[in-house]
């Protein structure tokens, strides 16, 4: 048995959630597949993979495995790289997860010059408003524009995030323009729908600190929506800067108490747990941490 090949069908099965899939993307029988980790974990002596018709689980052993064959896998992938060039050339697979507002407005325009530093690096890019598992995903990196939880990922922040309350000239026309927190609850709110504190604003004036319940006539998970809603005179939103400051700048919005703050949160890449970080892996975020934290610094 060779044991980096075994490793290599494992993990290709638990990102493809399936043998079959992942026989395909290697190019062998799917009965290679599943005879490799077999015999894989009969080596280990433990079950790393719990099998029904229908889907494939990590067991616990499973989940640390997992995670060691990537690290260990990427590392392999990375020295052999450098060997065969005899230069540190970042190459391979780079696969983002990254919110779509931020994705479209922020990212898209950097790929190209990403693209020039690193030609030999393939990027596969998926966007969703939906807060994946980074490990399940198969992603090397995943954007999360928020306050972090504690978690076994590692994550390092790229920039701030500054947000903003707004509201359409014809939206203040009609409902008059709010001058304390405690004056939103008595308007049209547009709810961010993954916003961890529901839809409980906390804002502060620096002095002091208001919490107040907000109501409203549309929750979304997306911020080019809410912003969209916001212009058309739906309600107030509180959205990251890099979403409105084209609406800001043109009168289509108005930032409305600006001396109230929401608490702040920032552009962070969230990444598995490594001793070694890939080349690939450290030269994306690097790249990220220059272009949009010297944009916003």
């Amino acid at each position: 048995m060779d044991r980096i090949d075994c490793m290599r069908a494992f993990v290709a099965t638990v990102d493809a959630n399936g043998f079959a899939a992942a026989a395909r993307a290697m190019r062998v029988p799917r009965s290679k597949v599943s005879k490799q980790i077999q015999a894989l974990e009969e080596s280990l002596g433990v079950q790393l993979l719990l099998r029904t018709t229908r889907s494939l689980h990590l067991t616990e052993a499973g989940t640390e495995y997992y995670e060691a064959c990537r690290e260990l896998l990427a590392s392999l992938d990375e020295a052999e790289q450098r060997a065969r060039s005899g230069l540190a050339e970042v190459q391979g697979v780079l696969r983002v997860n990254a919110p779509m507002s931020f994705g479209l407005s922020q990212l898209g325009p950097l790929l190209p010059k990403f693209h020039s530093l690193h030609p030999r690096l393939e990027l596969q890019l998926v966007f969703s408003d939906q807060q994946v598992d980074p490990i399940k995903g198969g992603f090397d990196v995943t954007i999360r524009i928020a306050s972090l939880a504690d978690s076994s990922l590692v994550a390092r922040q790229l920039a701030p995030a500054p947000r903003v309350l707004v509201a359409a000239p014809s939206y203040l026309e009609r409902a008059g323009h709010p001058q304390h927190p405690r004056d939103l609850a008595q308007h049209a709110f547009l709810n961010y729908g993954y916003l961890q504190s529901g839809a409980t604003l906390q804002l502060s004036n620096g002095r002091e600190t208001q919490n107040v319940h907000v109501t409203g006539p549309l929750h979304a998970n997306n911020g080019d929506l809410l912003a969209q809603a916001a212009e058309a005179g739906m309600g107030i939103a509180l959205l990251p800067t890099f979403i409105v400051e084209k609406a800001l700048a043109n009168g289509g919005l108005i930032a409305v108490m600006c001396e109230w703050q929401a608490p702040p949160i920032s552009i962070n890449a969230v990444y598995p747990t490594a001793r070694r970080v890939p080349m690939k892996t450290r030269a994306f975020l690097d790249f990220l941490k220059h272009e949009l934290g010297g944009a916003q610094a």
